[in-house]
């Protein structure tokens, strides 16, 4: 969800950033950061509610033997135990897959996220390119307006003194 929410953000604020490749390569950056924090976080995460799930199974299964040796000849009441026992498994287990969901889901919108940020740097290159060429033909287009404006001062020039006597006479 939060992944999400920053991705709509990034979206809609460049939405109206028409081109600027500073801005573009920022955010990159910026995201990839994000992503590279967010896969530690979900990894840290991960890790400690799989500690979490193991000391439960261990929990489980002591309290099984502890009742199973408490209730030595006792049949009904081994099965009853047994009963629980398989259900308190099944439950470590749903756990452990709500978890697994959870931390495929934040992955990929880690993957995402890296994505949007290749992306942003993408656009962010293409649009230094552009700005570039764009620099080039300027260059261009104003110095052959100067030499053109020098070539037309120079003939005007040229063409004022004829017919003018220097002289005098």
């Amino acid at each position: 969800m939060p992944a999400a929410a920053c991705l709509k953000a990034v979206v809609f604020g460049l939405a109206g950033c028409g081109g600027d490749a500073r801005l573009e390569l920022a955010a990159a950056d910026a995201l990839a950061a994000a992503a590279d924090r967010m896969e530690t976080v979900v990894a840290e995460y991960h890790a400690e509610i799989d500690l979490y799930d193991d000391t439960r199974e261990s929990a489980v299964v002591e309290a099984f033997v502890e009742r199973v040796k408490a209730s030595a000849g006792d049949e009904p009441t081994i099965a009853d135990h047994a009963a629980q026992f398989r259900l308190a498994l099944e439950r470590v287990r749903q756990d452990r897959a709500v978890q697994w969901r959870r931390h495929t889901a934040a992955l990929e919108n880690v993957d995402v996220i890296r994505e949007v940020a290749e992306g942003l740097r993408r656009m962010g290159i293409e649009s230094l390119t552009l700005s570039d060429e764009m620099r080039r033909y300027l260059s261009r287009w104003i110095e052959a307006r100067k030499q053109a404006g020098a070539t037309s001062a120079a003939i005007q020039t040229r063409g004022a003194g004829k017919g003018c006597d220097h002289d005098g006479g």
